[in-house]
């Protein structure tokens, strides 16, 4: 009996130090050719998933997480830099706690996806996602939500691959050769712009609304929050309330 006990504080107390090296780990940057396998799933029904994409003369696996699969509206969250997926965790679980399907995933050289950095594909990344997500069964609509780098990238892959709807939150104009002004003008699906009035990493927003075909929406808060900041935010809940808003009135039946 006494050795019992002492092989089960043992197995406890090595589970414990490897999640606090985990949390260790996820506080810190990574550096870009890095690959974190995917851990621990969030929440009890959320799927890992790995995409393969081609990079050079062969293929990097975007790292991905799926929360509630069982529900029939996707949602792609798409992160901005220097950030990784992980940021929109907690959020996904409020989308899967209201009805929505929610893939985060990291662009190539972030996060849990290994390979190099590299601004010429997160176009190509956002479309990769949008297509697993139609491949899923039951799944009959698909939005993109976006942050900074990444709302800029969901608009250029939205005018590449149709989606039911798009929200960039704090998205630049123009990122690294990605140039959303020329896409929002293709976009029929409706769109909704957020940013933060004093934000001045948000650049070209007003270019982005003038140029953006009907249907078109936007919202401002006070602050300079940028992007997922605007979640940790006095906004946050407003702004939680807005998407949830987006998403119903734009969902089918």
């Amino acid at each position: 009996m006494v050795a019992s006990r002492v092989r089960l504080c043992a197995v406890l107390l090595a589970t414990a130090l490897v999640l606090v090296a985990g949390a260790a780990c996820d506080g810190g940057s990574s550096s870009p050719g890095a690959t974190q396998q995917p851990q621990v799933t969030v929440g009890p029904e959320t799927q890992n998933v790995g995409i393969p994409v081609e990079e050079g003369d062969g293929f990097v696996t975007l790292r991905g997480h799926l929360f509630g699969p069982q529900h029939k509206k996707g949602v792609i969250l798409t992160h901005m830099r220097p950030n990784d997926q992980s940021v929109w965790f907690d959020f996904a679980q409020v989308l899967a706690d209201n009805g929505y399907a929610a893939f985060t995933f990291d662009f190539r050289g972030y996060g849990e996806t290994g390979g190099d950095q590299d601004f010429d594909k997160l176009d190509d990344d956002v479309v990769k996602a949008i297509e697993y997500m139609r491949n899923q069964e039951g799944i009959d609509q698909v939005f993109l939500i976006g942050a900074s780098m990444g709302g800029t990238a969901a608009l250029v892959a939205a005018a590449e691959e149709p989606v039911d709807g798009v929200i960039a939150i704090s998205p630049p104009a123009e990122f690294e050769g990605l140039d959303a002004v020329d896409a929002v003008s293709s976009i029929t699906a409706p769109k909704l712009f957020v940013a933060s009035v004093d934000d001045e990493e948000a650049i070209g927003f007003q270019d982005l609304l003038d140029a953006a075909s009907q249907p078109v929406d936007s919202e401002t808060y006070t602050g300079n929050a940028h992007g997922t900041n605007l979640l940790l935010s006095e906004h946050g809940d407003a702004l939680r309330a807005l998407i949830l808003q987006f998403l119903q009135e734009n969902s089918s039946p």
